[in-house]
């Protein structure tokens, strides 16, 4: 008898076990299926998506891109500015930087005693 109490006890365990992992699954399944549903609506509300309709959105996506490209070799920015020339502080010309610049080469010469 003391057997059959506890076996019955291991398999009420396991049940509970089991329904609660049961539970666990269908808040997950309810959570991917409002997920998938949004997305469903998402895109049924822009429009069906046919095959003419997904090659005109990727025609224009190309374009965009090939736009965006085009005014960056333009030196065009995306606000319609132009891109400036990056310029040494010390002497105001293009074209390098502290390490090479000749003024301050000249300058530490005149200012070095040997």
């Amino acid at each position: 008898m003391d057997q059959m109490v506890k076996s019955m006890k291991s398999v009420i365990y396991k049940i509970m076990l089991m329904q609660k992992r049961i539970r666990t699954f269908e808040e997950a399944n309810r959570t991917i299926n409002k997920r998938r549903k949004a997305k469903k609506t998402r895109i049924q509300q822009r429009r069906v998506l046919n095959i003419q309709n997904a090659n005109t959105l990727l025609n224009t996506k190309e374009v965009d891109t090939q736009l965006e490209e085009e005014m960056r070799m333009n030196g065009r920015s995306r606000g319609g500015g132009y891109t400036t020339i990056r310029r040494y502080n010390n002497c105001n010309e293009p074209g390098h930087n502290a390490r090479t610049c000749k003024k301050d080469e000249e300058m530490s010469n005149v200012y070095s005693f040997d």
